[in-house]
């Protein structure tokens, strides 16, 4: 059973051209380099997500005429708002998972006494991802969200922060924050993107009783021929007999056609 919890991840892009680069590959690079100082990794997975879907119609305006007749003019940008609770208490337990998150690293290792610097740090690592403007672009990021089956490149149009818990000296300690966005989707190599951004980039696994690691391949990278990258990444010997409890390193690994 993979016991990995998939968080909402808000990324900041550089550019949706990648031909800007030269070549899609070195724009990819150059994009994959700028992902772990530009990656924000929510603390507590939203409980809902709105999704807008619009339509805009011209009416012609003829003088004199009854009722209306609606012509189609274009399909509008989809528009996501997200919603999501950021808590600097110590009361949410983290799951200590390995995550692109750098800076959500950095606070989740605090103790929890010290967690009352997590909300105002978090603030403005996602303003900095999604809000500020970009000198040398002349314009804000583009951001691309991605949670499950769920994968939207878009714009910010809106971001408002709600604190509603202090400490007694003043600092926040708990905030809603939500985010409007509208779609932009330009980029070129949205596939090869995604690639570099994928769900795990190192994910963990408890063994349960009765598996084995051509099961365990089987279930997470849907092949079993996986299975000599992943002993060799956790040091294994004997693995046709796996000790129930015994966790994991699943690797992030290049597929290759099945031949």
């Amino acid at each position: 059973m993979d016991t990995t919890i998939n968080k909402l991840r808000i990324i900041s892009l550089p550019s949706p051209d990648t031909s800007a680069a030269g070549s899609p590959a070195a724009a990819l690079g150059a994009i994959a380099g700028a992902l772990l100082t530009k990656i924000f990794e929510v603390q507590i997975n939203p409980e809902q997500i709105t999704r807008n879907f619009g339509i805009k119609y011209r009416e012609p305006n003829a003088p004199g005429a009854n009722g209306s007749e609606f012509q189609f003019d274009k399909v509008n940008p989809e528009e996501l708002e997200l919603r999501f609770i950021l808590d600097g208490t110590g009361a949410v337990l983290q799951n200590n998972m390995p995550s692109p998150d750098m800076v959500g690293n950095l606070l989740n290792a605090l103790p929890a006494e010290a967690q009352a610097a997590y909300v105002p740090v978090k603030v403005l690592q996602l303003q900095a991802a999604v809000y500020d403007f970009i000198d040398e672009k002349h314009r804000t990021p583009f951001i691309l969200v991605q949670y499950g089956k769920l994968v939207f490149m878009g714009l910010l149009m809106n971001m408002s922060v709600n604190y509603n818990l202090f400490s007694p000296s003043g600092i926040p300690l708990r905030a809603e924050v939500t985010l409007n966005l509208k779609a932009h989707t330009p980029f070129k190599d949205s596939a090869a993107l995604l690639s570099l951004l994928s769900p795990d980039l190192t994910r963990r696994h408890q063994v349960v009783a009765g598996e084995n690691i051509l099961r365990i391949c089987d279930d997470v990278y849907e092949a079993e021929k996986y299975y000599l990258e992943v002993a060799k990444a956790n040091g294994l010997t004997n693995f046709r007999n796996l000790k129930p409890l015994t966790n994991l390193i699943l690797p992030p690994l290049e597929k290759t056609p099945a031949s």
